[in-house]
């Protein structure tokens, strides 16, 4: 009997009629094709008239007068019309399509930024290499919220380290982590959320606390996801070391998801993490995670190294989920 099953499953033929029967891996394997040869550009994606949608209407109803309790309803339900009704759209064109996996493999690649992130993380290491401060900041500003034009050499490694390691678990394997979920429906209201996270997030104080709710719903999005990214991260040399570092710096983050891969990626290449940022001029102090040394170019490369072979890991478990399910 055991000889039978290991024979089925060292057929190719038997992997085979398993794909054939599951559209939804092969959607996978065509979105990530298309989109490492074909990355969708920020001037070309549809995101981009999403935020711009989410500015006009938080203009309408985040007014500054208005009492703290009601921009932060205002920010709920602003939150519920957006993604609630894209949801509608993206549920009944599914409907309509006829061939899902091809409509799910569209969604999939229009949520997925991994390669950008990916060509971002050379860019930078390249600038900070040449101590280009100027290149650097102007790459930096394009991917977080806090001001980069008084960031030091110091502060822009340290920054770009961090938009590496989260712009890859939320651009990358949170967007896979949902498609295995829910299918590319899934995939790309989870990718607009991030999106509308970054508008209305509260670390600006123009919308606090208007963005409260999207900040918290994305947190709560993150939190396994994440959890299980940075688990995987850590599985190198001394990967208890690295779990317990994910313990105890990680909760100590203001996100619970995102602590944890920080937390890990400091305890994996001693670097140093988190500290203050600078928001519209406010400086927010932030936990610092870990004791190491700042991280330059090379401890860029290493973590975009480690990211890659982490990504492709997490779509290889993803695409056997999918078969197995």
């Amino acid at each position: 009997m055991n000889l039978a099953i290991m024979d089925a499953l060292l057929n190719p033929q038997y992997w085979l009629t398993m794909a054939a029967n599951h559209p939804s891996f092969w959607a996978l394997w065509l979105a990530l094709l298309i989109h490492w040869l074909l990355p969708l550009s920020a001037n070309y994606s549809p995101f981009q008239y999403w935020q711009q949608y989410a500015l006009i209407l938080a203009d309408q109803v985040n007014q500054p007068t208005d009492p703290k309790r009601q921009r932060k309803l205002a920010g709920g339900l602003a939150l519920a019309l957006m993604c609630g009704t894209l949801a509608i759209l993206l549920i009944a064109t599914r409907e309509l399509v006829w061939f899902r996996p091809l409509f799910d493999a569209l969604l999939l690649w229009l949520a997925l930024d991994w390669r950008n992130i990916d060509t971002f993380s050379q860019a930078f290491a390249d600038a900070i290499e040449q101590h280009d401060k100027g290149t650097a900041r102007a790459l930096l500003a394009n991917r977080v919220n806090r001001e980069t034009e008084s960031l030091s050499i110091v502060g822009l490694g340290k920054a770009g380290a961090e938009t590496l390691l989260l712009g890859t678990a939320r651009h990358g394997a949170c967007v896979i982590f949902y498609f295995v979920l829910f299918g590319g429906v899934g995939a790309l209201l989870y990718a607009s959320l991030v999106r509308l996270a970054r508008v209305w997030s509260p670390s600006r104080l123009t919308f606090y606390p208007f963005g409260l709710a999207v900040a918290r719903l994305l947190n709560g999005l993150d939190y396994v996801p994440m959890r299980l990214f940075a688990l995987l991260f850590a599985l190198d040399r001394s990967p208890l070391t690295h779990l317990k570092a994910c313990w105890q710096q990680g909760k100590r983050w203001r996100t619970p998801g995102p602590g944890w891969l920080l937390a890990c990626a400091s305890s994996r290449f001693q670097l140093s993490l988190g500290g203050p940022a600078i928001y519209q001029g406010t400086k927010t102090l932030r936990t610092k995670i870990g004791s190491g040394v700042t991280p330059a170019c090379y401890h860029l490369l290493l973590l975009r190294q480690k990211l890659r072979v982490s990504m492709l890991i997490w779509i290889a478990f993803s695409a056997l989920c999918l078969l197995i399910v």
